[in-house]
């Protein structure tokens, strides 16, 4: 059923997106594109946690205002979260994975030009589509679904730099983002710490 959900989301997003790009001419506001990259995500808790590298990948829609250093960028999202520990000799990582929609302002500081960098912010909401724990110790693993004890949804915020170059009618995205959870991950009857997402990511991308 989540399989059905998550490919009906997207085909969804692809049609509109390609019905907004087909209706608008090269000099268009508008830009499609992908983008990927790469995430260390952790999580706000008082315990000693290490970071899970994990990636991003998805679709991206960038408007841009005439005249005007501003613009928004939105998309749709796989990105994965969580983070991990060692104790004892295993290693145990939480595996947090998402469907994610952020929707970013978006400001050039810079001229016009071939090469534009710019600083985006805004907030952020999730969809889990997967929890997990596993649990290793040299060559043995094991793994455990944990989704009862994890809320289904999560929101934050979103702040970063990053730089676009213009090839005419196809452009190349590069940024380094910062992305913190407002709400608490922990679903559980227990009296637990709060525990947010905290993730670093490195992206490139290509608009057309």
């Amino acid at each position: 059923m989540m399989k059905k959900l998550t490919t009906a989301v997207l085909s969804i997003f692809v049609i509109v997106s390609f019905g907004l790009t087909h209706q608008v001419n090269a000099q268009s506001p508008i830009d499609f594109g992908v983008k990927g990259g790469l995430n260390f995500a952790t999580l706000s808790s008082d315990d000693d946690v290490d970071s899970r590298s994990g990636f991003h990948a998805g679709l991206v829609l960038d408007f841009s205002l005439p005249m005007l250093p501003l613009g928004v960028e939105s998309g749709l999202y796989y990105t994965q979260k969580g983070a991990e520990f060692t104790e004892e000799g295993i290693t145990i990582t939480g595996k947090l994975d998402y469907i994610e929609i952020p929707v970013l302002a978006k400001i050039s500081v810079g001229p016009p030009g071939p090469f534009s960098p710019h600083i985006v912010a805004g907030p952020y909401a999730a969809y889990n589509i997967n929890s997990e724990l596993e649990a290793s110790s040299g060559s043995a693993s094991f793994s455990e679904d944990f989704s009862n004890e994890t809320t289904d949804l999560d929101f934050g915020g979103i702040v970063g730099v990053g730089a676009d170059f213009n090839f005419g009618i196809t452009k190349l995205n590069v940024s380094a983002r910062y992305s913190f959870g407002f709400s608490n991950i922990n679903d559980t009857e227990f009296e637990v710490d709060d525990e947010k997402n905290r993730v670093f990511m490195i992206s490139a991308g290509i608009m057309f």
